[in-house]
């Protein structure tokens, strides 16, 4: 079975307008309580799990407070085949617009104070941050959807929050090349792996990042990025779970 994780907005995601919830599953970690899991049977007849990293009804933990460790734990516990997520990033590269769809092949993390480790020896050779299946997947449904905005790559720079990027440092970014910056993939695509469970994410750009939102002023946090996301990452995990014909 497979595990979404949901990001920006996710906390506002009306679960029965994708399906049926199945159960509910709450699990202690030795990092503490996980967030809920939801096991969601879908109209196409897959089951996955869902949680939501930053809290249900509300944004109850920003980015810089998720309890990875936990929400890792919980999912290696309940034995998930593989990870979907999404996540509210800002867009660095030029061509990138608010709305617009990237999934990324690489990854830098400029964290400085978040525990990337369990304690478990991982579980297979590192492969590199994202599962190549998954981020396939992802594009694939993004297309079948109509999605004419999708950036079948990309890297994302993860910065350590809560607060927002400085002018300064997204020009960095920039010189090194990150395509979009957000805070919520590290240390979650280190606990991944360490644990065995392979990981492919969807970006939905939200906002310009500081000093480039002349390019494009809007932002948005709303719950039809949530909405839109789930259904792609729906469409997705389909994809991942149907054996081929």
């Amino acid at each position: 079975m497979l595990l979404l994780i949901g990001g920006t907005a996710a906390y506002h995601v009306r679960l029965e307008a994708h399906g049926h919830v199945v159960e509910t599953r709450h699990v202690v970690t030795p990092w503490g309580m996980a967030p809920p899991f939801r096991r969601l049977a879908t109209p196409a007849g897959a089951e996955v799990w869902f949680t939501s990293r930053h809290g249900e009804g509300e944004l109850k933990r920003s980015a810089a407070f998720v309890n990875h460790r936990a929400l890792l734990w919980a999912a290696h516990t309940l034995q998930v085949d593989g990870i979907l997520t999404w996540n509210g990033v800002g867009g660095i590269n030029p061509l990138l617009r608010v709305g617009d769809l990237v999934v990324p092949d690489d990854l830098i993390d400029w964290t400085r104070a978040r525990t990337a480790r369990t304690g478990r020896r991982p579980a297979a050779p590192w492969s590199g941050p994202f599962w190549p299946a998954g981020r396939e997947a992802i594009v694939a449904a993004a297309r079948d959807a109509g999605e004419e905005r999708l950036f079948d790559a990309g890297t994302y720079v993860v910065t350590e929050g809560p607060r927002l990027e400085t002018v300064a440092e997204i020009e960095a970014a920039a010189l090194v090349g990150a395509d979009v910056v957000g805070m919520t993939l590290a240390p979650e695509v280190w606990l991944a792996a360490e644990l065995g469970l392979p990981l492919a994410s969807l970006c939905i750009v939200t906002n310009r990042a500081a000093g480039t939102a002349w390019r494009d002023e809007r932002r948005d946090f709303s719950p039809r990025v949530a909405q839109r996301a789930l259904g792609l990452l729906l469409r997705a995990a389909d994809l991942l779970l149907t054996p081929p014909s």
